[in-house]
């Protein structure tokens, strides 16, 4: 059981330009890259930690799993200036109290935060989940980052309760999609 659904008809392989970005699904040949990044505890501040490399790669395997199934899944925000991958925005699939949730989340290297990036690359996902799913959408922010927390206020989502997810303490919050 999850809780949402997803309105087939659309196309999961939705290319989105915003003014600085570029989101679009994962590609095989993001994985160095991404596997990269996981690894680095610089990118992956505010979570549950680093990956090893085998783990790395199963989180990389994930998102191309979501991506083959929802065109508003966790995808790479492109830079347009650069061309480099700075992060990434979308939802993935998680299991919150017996049913199976969506959640947002957007991680960005050091040097693309605080640009605004997290929210333009949200609402570009955000707007492509408008398009069709129906339901609600959970964020998990660790309680230590108020950054995050006013990214996710900008993207139209409310506080709802602290919990406990996989063993990390974190502030839900979520949105509605009818």
């Amino acid at each position: 059981m999850w809780a949402g659904a997803y309105v087939p008809g659309g196309t999961t392989s939705v290319v989105v330009l915003t003014e600085r970005l570029e989101l679009r699904p994962p590609r095989e040949t993001d994985r160095d890259r991404f596997v990269e990044l996981f690894r680095d505890r610089h990118f992956m501040v505010f979570s549950d930690g680093v990956h090893d490399l085998g783990s790395a790669h199963a989180r990389f395997d994930e998102m191309l799993r979501t991506s083959s199934e929802l065109p508003f899944a966790k995808q790479p925000v492109i830079e347009l200036a650069t061309g480099t991958t700075v992060g990434y925005s979308g939802v993935a699939w998680f299991e919150f109290e017996g049913a199976r949730r969506l959640e947002l989340g957007y991680r960005l290297v050091p040097e693309a935060r605080g640009r605004g990036y997290a929210t333009e690359a949200g609402r570009a996902v955000l707007s492509l989940a408008a398009e069709t799913f129906r339901g609600e959408l959970l964020a998990m922010i660790d309680p230590r980052n108020t950054a995050s927390r006013g990214v996710i206020a900008k993207l139209g989502f409310t506080f709802w309760r602290e919990a406990e997810v996989d063993g990390y303490r974190v502030r839900l919050y979520r949105r509605a999609f009818r």
